[in-house]
């Protein structure tokens, strides 16, 4: 599943030219205190017994505990938000999008959420 994430993503970085990997320490620091917060809490959590992962479902190796999967999880879908949210920041900026559409896309990006502020 953590593949098929990155085959959809990683050709936006290509096809808006994105420039997240040419900084790779400006990358690192978006994505590694949060999987570092939430691979601890996991850690904790799976020796605590809160959870667990089937052996039938998940490939042997192992680190402190948790599935290579797991760890891959906490670094592929950051990645993957971030890709995101830089293609379409670049298509709005460069006027990708057709300029009728520009009143009701800033719209929709600044309409409030429910229940409180944007």
């Amino acid at each position: 599943m953590l593949v098929a994430v990155l085959v959809c993503v990683l050709p936006l970085v290509r096809a808006y030219r994105l420039r997240l990997f040419t900084r790779p320490r400006r990358l690192a620091l978006s994505i590694l205190p949060v999987a570092v917060v939430f691979v601890a809490w996991d850690v904790v959590a799976t020796h605590a017994g809160h959870w667990a992962f089937d052996a039938a479902q998940v490939l042997a190796p192992r680190v402190a505990g948790l599935p290579l999967e797991e760890l891959g999880f906490f670094l592929v879908v950051p990645l993957a938000g971030l890709i995101t949210y830089e293609a379409v920041g670049t298509v709005l900026r460069d006027g990708l999008v057709p300029r009728r559409w520009a009143p009701a896309v800033d719209r929709l990006l600044r309409r409030p959420t429910r229940g409180g502020r944007s």
